[in-house]
């Protein structure tokens, strides 16, 4: 898989991904990963980025056991925010592009130092129904890439993900 998502929307048939695609060889490659759903690309988006809040695990937070809630307004420009109890505001990232049953891209600097990493998600129909979604978090470079090990856990957020969508 190359850095190029936007290859990867067309409805030419292509075989089933799921899981991790590992570039060993760069140590400032993109972190990628895909799953097919059984849901539309409208729901697989609504449930990705409105959903986000509902599915992202309370552990991987900033906040912890002081969580109340993440605010991600979807529109280029905006900003997502966790929220703790005590009132307290950690931004994760900054939206870049939203296109509603297609692609969502924003910022990410939660848990690494330096630049923020971006992140990218692509949904594209699958041929014979349902919908593969196409995860990239990309943007490593000598101000971030030491925390890039700390982003080893995309597997299991998807799968969280993936339960979410398809059982709203």
């Amino acid at each position: 898989m190359g850095d190029n998502l936007e290859s990867h929307t067309s409805s030419a048939p292509q075989p089933p991904l799921t899981g991790p695609i590992e570039r060993i060889d760069d140590p400032r490659a993109p972190i990628e990963h895909s799953l097919d759903l059984p849901v539309s690309r409208t729901r697989a988006y609504d449930a990705y980025v409105l959903g986000l809040p509902e599915w992202w695990p309370r552990g991987l937070t900033a906040s912890g056991s002081g969580f109340d809630r993440i605010d991600l307004d979807p529109h280029p420009g905006h900003r997502i925010v966790e929220h703790a109890r005590d009132g307290s505001e950690i931004v994760w990232g900054e939206v870049l592009e939203a296109e509603p049953g297609a692609r969502f891209s924003h910022t990410f600097g939660l848990s690494h130092d330096g630049d923020p990493s971006r992140v990218t998600i692509v949904f594209a129909d699958l041929p014979h129904g349902g919908t593969r979604v196409l995860l990239q978090h990309h943007g490593w470079n000598e101000s971030n890439l030491a925390g890039r090990a700390k982003h080893t856990d995309w597997s299991q957020l998807l799968e969280r993900y993936a339960a979410y969508a398809t059982h709203v």
